[in-house]
């Protein structure tokens, strides 16, 4: 098991196509254009089943010759004398670096605080893309359900042994109520030749001007098993509910959880 972790910039689930398999996760901090309408519903299913030196008083001896074309072929030997000379720095040559001031300073929020937000939906995969969406000040995203999960413990069934908890959190999808970022992470019991778990499409932010926005930042992820397929994890962020990540399974690691985190240009970069 790899888990993966991203850089700051500016993410549903479950059972995908048997192709591609990995054993482990790979981190690659990804980012995608900002907000845009989902265009499609569409279902992306899956099935369960010489080098000289010197200073100032070095004395150098050149010996050449030059042929018909001009080409000088220079050989020669340095004497390098070890007295060292130090020489006063000209203030007009010294360059400072300072701070960059046309970009605002990072200065991320809670995703419960951004301005104007309702509720959070996450598109998952299962013969179909299906939509889950969760009040900010709901008992979903402001909890940790324990493991292990289960179809009375859950926030979202994909397949009936399929099972995700979704909540607020840091950039390494551990739990904070007060979290600037947003994870998926959860349970699938079906190794190959199943598809893979964890088919997340998107994670969109609803406001109440009936405005939206996806994730733009893929923060950090696990995957797990022989059928997790390394690299769909920017299609959480692609802003494509025809895409979804393949995250794998759970069989052999029990007491580990697929993930997802992802997060947002309103958090992240808020005003």
């Amino acid at each position: 098991m790899h888990v993966h972790r991203l850089g700051l910039a500016l993410a549903v689930l479950t059972a995908c196509g048997p192709d591609g398999r990995a054993d482990a996760t790979d981190t690659s901090p990804t980012t995608q254009p900002g907000t845009t309408a989902p265009t499609s519903t569409s279902s992306s299913s899956g099935d369960v089943a010489p080098t000289t030196t010197g200073d100032a008083s070095t004395t150098t001896t050149t010996t050449g010759t030059t042929d018909a074309t001009g080409t000088t072929a220079v050989t020669g030997t340095t004497d390098v004398d070890t007295t060292t000379t130090t020489e006063p720095v000209d203030p007009s040559t010294t360059t400072t670096v300072g701070p960059k001031l046309d970009l605002p300073p990072e200065m991320p929020i809670p995703v419960k605080d951004i301005p104007g937000l309702m509720s959070i939906t996450f598109y998952e995969s299962t013969s179909g893309v299906m939509q889950y969406t969760f009040l900010i000040d709901g008992p979903e995203l402001n909890n940790l359900l324990p493991d292990p999960l289960s179809n009375a413990n859950r926030d979202i069934e994909g397949t009936s042994v399929e099972f995700y908890d979704v909540y607020y959190s840091d950039v390494d999808g551990v739990f904070d109520p007060l979290g600037s970022y947003l994870t998926i992470a959860g349970s699938f019991g079906a190794k190959l030749p199943a598809g893979g778990g964890l088919n997340l499409a998107e994670i969109s932010l609803n406001f109440d001007d009936n405005v939206f926005e996806f994730g733009s930042f893929l923060a950090s992820y696990v995957g797990l098993g022989d059928n997790y397929i390394m690299g769909s994890e920017p299609n959480a962020i692609d802003n494509n509910l025809d895409t979804h990540t393949t995250m794998g399974n759970t069989v052999d690691t029990p007491g580990q959880r697929l993930r997802v985190t992802l997060g947002f240009k309103s958090s992240l970069m808020p005003g």
